[in-house]
């Protein structure tokens, strides 16, 4: 609720106005006219509003801090005319179960009634002088200098002021506001990309606490995608931060990624990830995407007019049927792998909008994994028969996303009756250091192979059809696509984890 007024603020009235009866706090902040301002005597003040206009946006603003904040209630009461020294020109009252919520939604409006609200100031000082003053000038942006806050950064060769000026003008939508999200949308705010566009329809839960790391326990049931928006507008009030608080859908997946700079997959889930990829790919619009499993990590960057798309890493393979053997939505989860991989995913954007990208950047998937602190990156093969990115369009799946025989023995990635479809084959279940396979509990025909031991490797899979698998379920899937861009179309991956092998003590 916001409201104009030309008499006395009545703030006793207006707390009685916000009480409710399940209400925990209740968060007050008061504008006062002081008798001074920039070293100067100010004996009263005159406030002028374009009334429809402040009251529009005034309205626009509490209703911001609201949904933003859900559970709170906010009332903003703003005088105009002519005030003397000590009268209270702005009152803010916001009531919520928690503490918590009231201070950052009290906080939100404070910054925004100084940013964006259309009222003006008119100082009086001694001697009948008198001048206007631009209220916004006062407000936490106007108060940093971007010359300020970005020096270290901009102090970099690679960056400069005419990189700032780039990334100050970049667009970037991040899809998933959870553990890849939170620190891949705090680092690219806080390096200056100018608008940036959350989309999460999530609410906040017990369960994310340990890895989210822009939300707190008293975010718990909040809009995931709000609450991160306001942290990071917090953090940085120089940029824009918009929330898209629903899911991203075919319905209006188009609007949100046009014209953006670059768009970041942050997903849990394969159905979103092709839709964002094929959309991103119809725009124009380099796609940043990131997967975790466990203490693993996988990182790619796509981007438009080449070949090695998501489909070919996924040959032959519909969302769908990818839901129930490779999703990471509800997997055990190292947080700090989320967090390095969503910090990768910042800064192979950041490279994107400063032009630091190398080829190798953009034809690569690496890999992390923060059990053994070990990297790798792989070239990133191209389906020839690649229905999205290749110029020959495949004819061996139907419309409705069925596969022949000559499909399975195209794709890299089988589930285990796929698997069985094919006929004979020789699994081998690939080892880390430490790890050993149960033969009891493993497929049948399975043979244990070290993970680095890529001779043997190729030895074995060089006498007939081969499914690899392994613990996670990563690095199976990366070395079947290895092997196949060396001309070895019999190799596959077995899709998910792999039980039987056991790790290291």
């Amino acid at each position: 609720m916001f409201e104009l007024t030309d008499q006395p603020i009545d703030f006793a009235a207006l707390r009685t106005r916000l009480a409710r009866p399940d209400a925990g706090a209740c968060v007050v902040f008061e504008g006062w006219v002081r008798n001074h301002h920039a070293g100067k005597p100010v004996s009263r003040l005159e406030y002028e509003a374009f009334d429809e206009l402040a009251r529009l946006e005034g309205e626009a603003i509490t209703s911001e801090a609201e949904q933003e904040h859900p559970g709170c209630t906010v009332l903003c009461v703003h005088r105009t005319g002519s005030l003397g020294i000590g009268e209270l020109a702005v009152w803010i009252g916001v009531v919520s179960p928690h503490r918590h919520a009231a201070f950052l939604a009290c906080r939100q409006v404070i910054e925004e009634i100084k940013r964006r609200l259309p009222v003006w100031k008119k100082e009086h000082h001694s001697g009948n002088l008198a001048e206007w003053v631009n209220c916004t000038t006062e407000s936490v942006a106007g108060r940093l200098a971007p010359e300020n806050y970005y020096a270290r950064q901009a102090s970099l060769p690679e960056v400069g002021a005419a990189g700032q000026v780039r990334l100050a003008e970049a667009s970037v939508l991040v899809v998933g506001a959870g553990g890849l999200g939170c620190p891949a949308a705090l680092y690219l705010a806080t390096s200056g990309v100018g608008r940036l566009t959350l989309a999460d329809a999530g609410k906040v839960e017990v369960s994310n606490l340990h890895r989210q790391i822009l939300f707190t326990a008293d975010d718990v049931g909040a809009a995931k995608a709000t609450v991160a928006a306001a942290r990071l507008r917090a953090q940085n009030p120089l940029v824009k931060i918009e929330a898209h608080a629903s899911d991203v859908t075919p319905a209006n997946v188009r609007a949100l990624v046009t014209g953006r700079t670059a768009v970041l997959d942050c997903t849990d889930n394969f159905a979103t990830r092709f839709l964002l990829h094929d959309a991103c790919r119809a725009a124009g619009v380099p796609l940043v995407s990131a997967a975790v499993y466990r203490f693993e990590g996988e990182l790619n960057v796509f981007a438009p007019h080449q070949t090695g798309c998501l489909h070919c890493l996924w040959a032959g393979k519909p969302a769908l049927s990818l839901e129930t053997a490779a999703n990471c939505d509800g997997g055990p989860v190292f947080a700090p792998t989320v967090g390095l991989l969503g910090v990768m995913q910042a800064a192979e954007t950041l490279k994107l909008i400063l032009g630091l990208s190398t080829p190798a950047d953009l034809t690569s998937t690496r890999l992390v994994n923060l059990l053994d602190a070990s990297t790798q990156s792989l070239e990133r093969p191209a389906d020839p028969t690649c229905p999205v990115c290749s110029k020959v369009v495949t004819s061996s799946a139907a419309e409705d996303g069925s596969f022949s025989l000559n499909t399975l023995n195209d794709s890299v990635v089988l589930t285990a009756e796929q698997v069985v479809d094919l006929g004979p084959v020789q699994t081998i279940a690939l080892l880390e250091p430490g790890e050993t396979l149960d033969a009891a509990s493993a497929p049948a025909n399975t043979m244990a192979i070290a993970m680095a031991d890529l001779g043997r490797l190729r030895e074995v899979a060089a006498k007939g059809p081969t499914v690899l698998t392994c613990r996670h379920g990563l690095r199976s899937v990366a070395l079947a696509r290895l092997l196949r861009a060396e001309g070895r179309p019999n190799i596959h991956a077995l899709a998910g984890a792999l039980s039987a092998i056991r790790p290291g003590r």
